[in-house]
């Protein structure tokens, strides 16, 4: 490889428009801009029945399934589990 390839792929370690996040402790990378919870969450393969939390300052917050959050700079971690409460 020559010396300007690699240096190429080193500055740029995941493809191009994608950033990588945490979900889960594990490392993902996914396309940057905007998502819904619901798409969010099948960009990063967590079950569409599950929720997903953003850690931020660390504590949890709650991403809703018809929320918009968007994504442009990585290093965002998440948190996916299964759904809480609710009436019976």
């Amino acid at each position: 490889m020559r010396n300007t390839e690699k240096s190429m792929n080193e500055e740029h370690p995941h493809p191009p428009n994608h950033i990588a996040v945490t979900i889960d402790t594990h490392r993902k990378e996914i396309a940057a801009g905007k998502y819904t919870g619901a798409t969010l969450k099948q960009a990063l393969g967590v079950p569409a029945d599950y929720e997903l939390d953003q850690v931020l300052n660390g504590e949890f917050v709650e991403i809703a399934d018809i929320a918009m959050i968007v994504l442009e700079k990585g290093g965002e971690h998440f948190v996916s589990h299964v759904r809480r409460g609710g009436s019976s």
